[in-house]
């Protein structure tokens, strides 16, 4: 393995260590691990539907994602 290989690599924090309400920076760490980005996360709500996990909090400019809401896409794509 490389220097750069393994500096790279990164643990993905247990299910339990991520918030029930997610930005974009979290739901790709949260689904992704080190391998997804933010960019990825709007292709998913524009190509794949990703968009009904998320909800707007009254007053606040920023999209939240909603982990069990998240988890119930998950388990429908796998199934697909």
């Amino acid at each position: 393995m490389s220097e750069f290989s393994q500096w790279y690599v990164t643990v993905r924090p247990p299910d339990a260590n991520f918030p029930k309400l997610m930005n974009k920076k979290q739901v790709s760490w949260y689904v992704f691990g080190n391998g997804g980005s933010q960019d990825t996360i709007n292709q998913l709500i524009e190509y794949m539907g990703f968009g009904t996990t998320a909800m707007s909090l009254p007053g606040h400019s920023t999209t939240r994602f909603v982990k069990p809401k998240i988890d119930e896409w998950l388990a429908k794509e796998e199934g697909v």
